[in-house]
């Protein structure tokens, strides 16, 4: 039996490695094309070039794993079949489901790097991949720092802005910093607001104290027009996105808007994505032993072919479920994990009738 298992591991990862540099490689050569107009104008050194896009590799790695996993398994089995060894198995005595059920512990391990490279390398590198393009390519100078939980931003008028968050889907920033300084870098004026909303071209302040240093006041107001402060879109274009933050860190700005009284359906969505999406890889090969072992599809060019159809139908319901959490058709917490209860349940029952 060990004979057996380290023959078909050694298969396993040589294709899987295979179609895991292959989907890397195709991913990266569409994302070279897609940028290819801003590297033309921008004219940055090759280096520079490779640099972003091998920064841009983990996260494509993390999508394709589940992919490579499913196509390794389905191609193992299939070529075994078609080369008659799971019938020498079976003369030997041997269990097929049994010898196979390893690659079970193996789709664990696959699932649990996925989540750790989904919680360390790609949030970074792709933090990293953004300000290669958006810096050093783009020539952009960053507008919003981010500090202690907090975004930091020059003002229109020269001001220092300190805001605590930016709910993007209404237009709103949370509590509201504004200083003031005369052009010796005096701190004249602070204005504190507990939230802003985007209103006919301005911001308006909500529950403002305005403190005045310069004459020793302070007023406090309802509402308050800022000019101070830029449009939405610099908040959309350069506040850090989900798939640049790890679990934690998406968890606790999430907990700051929530707390603020805001409610954002997409980020409770892609924070219960980052616990689901790990698992894949485990219903991958699950589903790909208990259908390769249920099917007679032999040849590993077939095989191939069932690996495509099941990707397909996988992201047709797995886009589908995402998109009713989005419009709120389905909780947040269930929406990312309806593609893996479906196919983990679909396999489990053809696993459980692999006939021996």
């Amino acid at each position: 039996m060990k004979i057996f298992r380290k023959y078909f591991l050694r298969e396993f990862f040589k294709f899987f490695f295979i179609f895991l540099l292959s989907f890397t490689a195709i991913s990266i050569v569409a994302e070279f094309f897609d940028k290819a107009t801003e590297f033309y104008n921008e004219k940055p050194s090759t280096l520079l070039i490779i640099q972003y896009l091998l920064l841009q590799s983990p996260r494509v790695v993390l999508y394709a794993l589940p992919f490579a996993s499913l196509f390794s398994i389905l191609i193992t089995i299939g070529m075994a079949s078609k080369w008659r060894e799971t019938i020498v198995i079976k003369a030997a005595g041997c269990s097929t489901k049994n010898l196979f059920s390893y690659f079970l512990v193996l789709g664990a391990a696959i699932s649990l790097t996925a989540f750790i490279l989904g919680e360390t390398v790609v949030p970074e590198a792709t933090r990293k991949a953004s300000y290669v393009r958006k810096v050093r390519i783009l020539k952009q100078s960053p507008k919003i720092s981010r500090r202690e939980e907090a975004l930091w931003l020059k003002g229109l008028d020269g001001s220092l802005i300190r805001i605590s968050g930016f709910v993007e889907n209404e237009n709103h920033i949370l509590k509201t910093n504004i200083f003031s300084f005369n052009p010796s870098f005096g701190l004249e004026k602070r204005i504190e607001a507990d939230e802003a909303e985007w209103s006919n071209g301005v911001w308006n302040l909500k529950s403002v104290t305005v403190f005045d240093f310069r004459n020793n006041t302070t007023n406090n107001y309802e509402s308050f027009i800022s000019t101070s402060i830029e449009d939405p879109k610099i908040f959309r274009e350069e506040m850090i996105k989900p798939e640049e933050m790890n679990f934690m860190e998406l968890y606790a700005y999430y907990s700051r808007l929530e707390k603020a009284g805001f409610k954002n359906l997409r980020y409770t969505i892609q924070l219960y994505e980052k616990l689901a999406y790990p698992t894949i890889n485990f219903v991958m090969i699950l589903f790909g032993i208990a259908l390769a072992l249920n099917t007679r599809w032999g040849s590993g060019i077939r095989a191939a072919g069932l690996g495509v159809i099941i990707s397909v139908l996988y992201w047709l319901l797995y886009s589908l479920s995402i998109s009713f959490g989005n419009t709120g058709m389905l909780q947040p917490w269930l929406a990312p994990w309806i593609s893996p209860i479906v196919f983990g349940i679909t396999g489990s029952v053809l696993y459980l009738k692999i006939r021996e």
